[in-house]
């Protein structure tokens, strides 16, 4: 967020370091046109594959053990948030064979002029959320 002035650093000694295994989540998803789509199981299954991915944005975590690393997740709502991410457009998946629920991740880079669109039966935040999240 750029602001006129610096902001103080509040505890100096505490500064963040970037460290050699560096995980990072474009800003441009923070935009209310890409945020707004997102369900919270998918916000959350996109928070975790950016933290497991490499620098090309790979990772081959199974289903079960992202379901024991973030037990808020259940099996069926990471194949969901999994399948909305996907038509989202934010992360391909490709499964290890014709039937296996597991496979290689993709983070993909967002494209910072394709406007997104909404999967079908799906219509973003309610507008109560919106105007919260204006606040």
């Amino acid at each position: 967020m750029p602001t006129k002035k610096p902001l103080p650093v509040l505890v100096p000694e505490r500064l963040r370091k970037p460290p050699r295994s560096f995980a990072w989540i474009d800003h441009r998803l923070r935009s209310p046109e890409r945020l707004a789509m997102l369900d919270p199981p998918e916000i959350g299954l996109y928070l975790f594959l950016a933290l497991a991915a490499d620098k090309d944005g790979l990772s081959c975590w199974r289903l079960d053990r992202i379901e024991r690393e973030a037990p808020c997740f259940d099996r069926r709502s990471l194949w969901k948030a999994r399948d909305g991410l996907v038509e989202l457009d934010l992360v391909a998946f490709k499964p290890w064979s014709a039937s296996a629920p597991d496979g290689v991740y993709q983070v993909l880079s967002i494209e910072p002029n394709a406007a997104p669109q909404p999967p079908q039966g799906k219509i973003g935040l309610p507008p109560l959320a919106r105007s919260l999240e204006r606040k």
